[in-house]
């Protein structure tokens, strides 16, 4: 039997002069957000951090368990 039990979020921002990037992670997401609104998400995150950072990427992570049928 498969079981979804969630989707998170990884939004990773590169910030200028710092070679480690800051991510930011979101829980129990909408399954199968879209690619924009992902985005925009990232973007609005990226425009609140400090001046001279930009979005580097967005890990999407979809967790399913996956069982036996009892017989």
């Amino acid at each position: 039997m498969i079981q979804q039990l969630g989707t998170k979020l990884q939004v990773q921002i590169e910030q200028e002069g710092n070679d480690k990037q800051k991510k930011v992670n979101f829980s129990n997401v909408i399954s199968n957000p879209a690619e924009a609104d992902l985005v925009k998400l990232g973007e609005v995150l990226a425009d609140l951090a400090p001046e001279g950072s930009n979005l580097n990427n967005i890990l999407v992570t979809n967790q399913t368990r996956v069982t036996k049928k009892a017989e």
